[in-house]
């Protein structure tokens, strides 16, 4: 019996418990809600899950790359609402142009996140904290807090149309950026160092790494893939919204973190983050269909999120818990 209860603390503390624990809830909160409510395992609405999931997909994803090097980004929601607005205001002059500018946003914003980093040697926390409040001043004064209409047809096709009957244009789109980021997470040298300045920062600087150009990147993927969510957004609902920043934050960050990378770098990646999406999607889903208003929801994914962390550094063997980059 004791040998049986030190395998499962064991296993509990380990990695591959908490890779394998986000799949698991899934399946469980699936079967849960629809015992509870016939109609959420039914086509269309789990489409509609899929729709929702794909613009906090890129968000999140966004977000793993610094947090894959035990850095954060706290702008990624007031980078989005910013981006989306820029580019809806400037929508009437120049069309579907715009939508490259507001990749080139998000792109922009996350190279000078970066880069305020690496030149003031300052924690990520602090420095994207600072430029979370800037992008929110922007946002708000061109729009005095309220959202900006977007008509074209042809701008709501990239998210609304299907190319492949049934399937909204934005769950493809979104598959096939994240696919592009998987690959390079996984099969590129700038993937590879990220992980292992995550892993072991000074050791990779012994190996004469440039960091800081890899930090940098880092944090311009986070804006990069911000700037393609904004586009699909503003597609999606026809107008940029103002005031949307802080739930993309709080539901990307809980993705990532639920979804089990490890908030002290080097352990993770997209997969999991793509799982942890699919998580807080099925949540908030069933949670809707239920009756339970956004208060608790919020309660519930704030206690989710403890629990994840908690997780996260029972299985961290050795205890790396310096998160000063």
């Amino acid at each position: 019996m004791f040998i049986k209860k030190n395998r499962l603390q064991g296993f509990v503390r380990s990695e591959r418990f908490v890779e394998t624990l986000p799949y698991f809830l899934v399946v469980i909160l699936f079967l849960l809600f629809t015992g509870l409510y016939p109609s959420f395992a039914n086509i269309r609405n789990i489409t509609g899950i899929l729709t929702v999931s794909t613009v906090f997909l890129l968000v999140a994803a966004g977000e793993t790359f610094p947090i894959l090097m035990g850095s954060i980004d706290l702008s990624i929601g007031t980078m989005l609402s910013s981006s989306s607005i820029v580019a809806a205001y400037l929508f009437p002059y120049g069309g579907p142009w715009m939508i490259l500018v507001a990749v080139a946003m998000g792109l922009i914003s996350g190279i000078v996140n970066g880069s305020l980093i690496v030149a003031l040697r300052l924690p990520s926390f602090i420095v994207t904290l600072a430029m979370m409040f800037a992008y929110r001043g922007i946002a708000t004064s061109i729009t005095s807090g309220y959202n900006i209409n977007i008509r074209s047809r042809s701008f709501s096709w990239i998210s609304t149309g299907e190319i492949i009957p049934g399937i909204p244009n934005i769950i493809i789109w979104g598959v096939i950026v994240f696919i592009i980021f998987l690959i390079i997470s996984k099969r590129t040298k700038i993937g590879r160092y990220i992980y292992a300045i995550g892993g072991n920062e000074d050791a990779v600087k012994r190996m004469g790494i440039n960091v800081d150009k890899y930090r940098i990147i880092a944090f311009a993927f986070s804006g990069l893939l911000n700037g393609v969510a904004c586009v699909l957004l503003s597609s999606y609902l026809g107008m940029a919204p103002a005031r949307l920043g802080d739930k993309y934050l709080f539901n990307g960050l809980t993705a990532v973190i639920v979804g089990g990378t490890s908030i002290f770098g080097g352990i993770g990646g997209l997969m999991r983050t793509l799982i942890g999406v699919l998580l807080i999607g099925v949540f908030d889903n069933g949670m809707n269909l239920i009756g339970v208003d956004s208060r608790g929801q919020d309660i519930a994914k704030g206690v989710l999120l403890i629990i994840a962390v908690s997780v996260t550094i029972l299985s961290q063997k050795r205890g790396k818990i310096i998160l000063t980059k």
